[in-house]
């Protein structure tokens, strides 16, 4: 063992450096990877002598049941019989993926173990939404994530559509606004204008934007296409006003 290592596990054998706080954390993350393992073990003793085909099998019978019964379901009682059968697929699917969340391997110490107040080892930073993309590889918000590429940030295409057609001051000041969270007076001062003027501007940019939207968001009303409530309420909105 080098000289390193050895004053390291000499300096995090006793529990008097934990603190009551990290030793209570400790304690919690114990129960639950124990209560993970047992459940883990218990399932593996009700497949164990299941064959791998007749596991098969039975997956897909309940997949055909499920659509039948999709297809079938006409009152509120058959919708709620289909609610129920994906609540137990995602709590089976949920329950699957905890066996494979990255855990410390036993280790005997919260992750939080020595971290700095000021933030040194765990910096605030590390935990932004782009961060922890970063962190598991994806990159592509990263990649366009500056006020002239706003319009990739999105996904649906009517939307990226519209926002692609602003002027690069509209982007900007729609990126900032929206993405960064500045206030208008912030905004103005980096770009040299007044509150007053941001505010106007930004008015003017939104409605914009809601009269390219607003026509992709009647058609798929018209035609009965799925809409997300956020979609669905703005479109409500814009008709009660008008």
């Amino acid at each position: 063992m080098d000289e390193w290592e050895k004053e390291l596990s000499d300096g995090l054998d006793t529990e008097d450096e934990l603190s009551e706080g990290q030793q209570r954390n400790l304690a919690i993350e114990q129960e639950e990877a124990l209560a993970i393992e047992l459940e883990r073990d218990e399932q593996r003793s009700r497949e164990k002598h299941e064959p791998p085909a007749k596991r098969k099998l039975k997956r897909e019978l309940e997949q055909e049941a499920l659509s039948r019964l999709e297809s079938a379901a006409r009152t509120v009682s058959d919708w709620n019989d289909v609610i129920a059968w994906w609540d137990r697929l995602d709590a089976n699917r949920e329950r699957r993926e905890r066996y494979h969340e990255v855990s410390r391997s036993g280790d005997d110490l919260p992750i939080d173990y020595g971290a700095k107040e000021d933030g040194v080892c765990f910096p605030d930073r590390m935990n932004s939404v782009l961060e922890r993309q970063r962190q598991k590889g994806d990159f592509i918000d990263t990649i366009f994530n500056c006020p002239y590429d706003i319009h990739e940030l999105v996904t649906e295409e009517y939307m990226s559509k519209a926002l692609s057609l602003l002027s690069e001051d509209h982007k900007e000041i729609l990126y900032f606004s929206a993405i960064r969270t500045y206030s208008t007076k912030l905004i103005g001062s980096l770009r040299g204008q007044t509150d007053r003027n941001i505010r106007k501007v930004k008015n003017t940019l939104l409605k914009k934007i809601r009269k390219k939207v607003l026509p992709e968001l009647k058609r798929r009303k018209d035609l009965g296409l799925p809409m997300t409530k956020d979609e669905r309420e703005f479109l409500a909105e814009m008709e009660a006003g008008s």
